[in-house]
């Protein structure tokens, strides 16, 4: 990865806004930001942009900058924070990954298993060097998770899964489903042996109090009050502990002794937990999140965003790579439980009913393919075992190295690209055009003086990460102020667009030529400011500067 990523170590060539974004957010908590305050604040001064990350996924990245600046400097610290850390979560993934195949079909399967973990680009993408993003920490917990659930020890399996989770909410709500399928699979394992108890009581008790332990601990005592739908808070932390004490106290007065009893057990601690949501959840019940980005936001950028998008508003191409390695591992899964016998079935049938549960999400949330993915790699790598010892049985040598080479296809990486080749439609033919968030191309902005950018929201992070200005709007969906402004100074006609800007304390206006952002914004207003931008047509409230490059600056006349 290091090798292949080469050229863009040096320059941080981030392959995403958001690892942009995280990196300036490191560099402010260094710079002595509040461990608790997360906005952004160079985002639409004075008022800030408003954030919701947490500070687990800062943290190693933090640590490393802080140990080698001292050695290397400053520059060359961040490069190797920012390439380190996501490999070291690939590490955590590996370890967690063969733990639970070990246990699920001995040593050679947990090998195989971890050799299709690297060849599986859904997966390591999220761990390639520069990804700091928090997307690779929900996939490491999530096998860690993994391993929880198929522990041979049910009380440290149910405190290790309920850790993981925690701390996964505490990154993203978008643990809240897998934190429901997890206590939903435990709760039945529960039901069905008396054995499993305490893997699922430990599982509620330590999950309620970690989750409101982390959440004071990282985003202080007032979050336990405050009410976000888009981020573990009040409104599903009280749930959980809800959840957690009703379970402890019947389980305590009523005993595991009996199935019935065990049932009623999981049955009043879930609808202690749904009662609770119904008084904690207020707007969160029925709104949409991301409601108060208001129309023009919400279609031009929200909807714009695919990977967080359900599937079926996804290609056809697309759609087959969400599902069909995740639908494989799945049938592998289930024909490995039946051919197992005992307690080994049952740690099958749990991975079988936890790949369901995430092909689930995956198909309502686009970007969560990578997690339905890596729980599909032990069944994937089951079945492959089993039909490369059935091919080379063959006494034919064509068969057996015809037949060896034919089992690529039923990798992820080649079912996908099986599937790819004949439902992909062809792209357009692009013009070689720069990557507007590259060093290189903004580089012109050094010569200003420091100030406040009206840029597009795409390069916004790339803004922040590689120059001293600061932007009115990025791609985070809490600065509704900033993205509405930007979106609509763009899109409205010159003279309302003026009003837009000039409400803001931007003090140069930028484009750049190729960014899909800006042909968005021409093609919503042909004669928008945006659109008469990119024709040559300048307002004479903006003055160019005169930059070569696809980068344009113009300085913005407030008289």
């Amino acid at each position: 990865m290091l090798l292949l990523l080469r050229a863009d170590l040096p320059i941080l060539g981030f392959r995403d806004p958001d690892d942009a974004m995280r990196l300036t957010q490191v560099r402010d908590w260094i710079g002595g930001q509040a461990f608790w305050d997360v906005s952004q604040h160079r985002v639409n001064p004075p008022l800030g942009g408003p954030m919701h990350w947490s500070r687990v996924v800062d943290m190693p990245v933090a640590l490393i900058i802080l140990i080698l600046t001292p050695l290397v400097g400053a520059p060359t610290a961040d490069i190797a924070a920012c390439s380190i850390a996501p490999l070291i979560l690939l590490g955590g993934l590996t370890v967690a990954l063969f733990i639970a195949a070990r246990r699920l079909m001995g040593n050679m399967g947990a090998l195989t298993t971890v050799a299709l973990l690297v060849i599986t680009p859904s997966v390591f993408v999220r761990f390639l060097p520069l990804r700091i993003d928090h997307h690779g920490w929900q996939t490491m917990l999530a096998g860690l998770a993994l391993c929880g659930a198929i522990d041979q020890r049910p009380l440290r399996g149910g405190i290790i899964t309920a850790l993981s989770v925690a701390l996964w909410l505490q990154i993203s709500a978008e643990a809240l489903p897998y934190a429901a399928i997890f206590a939903s699979i435990l709760a039945l394992r529960h039901v069905m042996a008396r054995d499993q108890a305490p893997r699922f009581m430990a599982y509620v008790v330590t999950l309620g109090m970690l989750a409101t332990i982390f959440l004071a601990l990282l985003r202080g005592p007032q979050a336990l009050a405050a009410r976000y739908c888009d981020a573990l808070s009040y409104v599903y932390v009280w749930p959980l502990v809800a959840l957690s004490l009703t379970t402890a106290c019947f389980g305590w007065v009523i005993g595991t002794k009996t199935a019935a009893h065990r049932a009623l057990i999981a049955a009043l601690g879930g609808a202690a937990a749904i009662a609770a949501f119904l008084l904690t959840g207020g707007s969160c019940l029925t709104g949409d999140p991301f409601a108060s980005l208001g129309p023009v936001a919400y279609r031009l950028w929200y909807m714009q965003v695919l990977e967080g998008r359900p599937i079926w508003e996804q290609t056809l191409s697309l759609q087959g790579i969400i599902l069909l390695p995740s639908l494989l591992g799945l049938g592998a899964s289930f024909f490995a439980a039946r051919e197992a016998v005992g307690e080994a079935r049952m740690r099958w049938l749990t991975l079988t009913l936890l790949i369901t549960g995430a092909i689930l999400v995956s198909m309502m949330v686009v970007r969560a393919l990578s997690v339905a993915h890596m729980l599909s790699l032990p069944g994937i790598g089951w079945l492959l075992m089993r039909l490369i010892a059935k091919v080379q049985a063959q006494h034919t040598a064509l068969l057996r190295v015809g037949g060896s080479v034919g089992l690529i296809l039923l990798t992820p990486a080649g079912l996908c690209a099986a599937w790819v080749a004949p439902t992909s439609e062809p792209e357009p033919t692009k013009a070689n055009v720069a990557n507007c968030r590259s060093a290189a191309v903004l580089a012109p902005l050094d010569r200003l003086p420091v100030a406040t950018l009206f840029a597009p929201l795409d390069i916004g992070p790339d803004i922040l990460a590689k120059t001293r200005h600061s932007v009115i709007g990025t791609a985070h969906h809490r600065n509704s102020i900033g993205i509405t402004a930007v979106i609509q100074g763009f899109v409205d006609a010159p003279d309302q667009a003026r009003n837009v800007i000039l409400r803001t304390r931007a003090s140069y206006l930028i484009t750049c030529d190729g960014l899909n952002e800006g042909i968005l914004y021409g093609k919503e207003n042909g004669r928008g400011l945006a659109a008469m931008l990119a024709k040559g047509s300048t307002p004479d409230w903006l003055e160019p500067l005169p930059i070569k490059g696809p980068l344009h600056i113009w300085r913005i006349r407030r008289d």
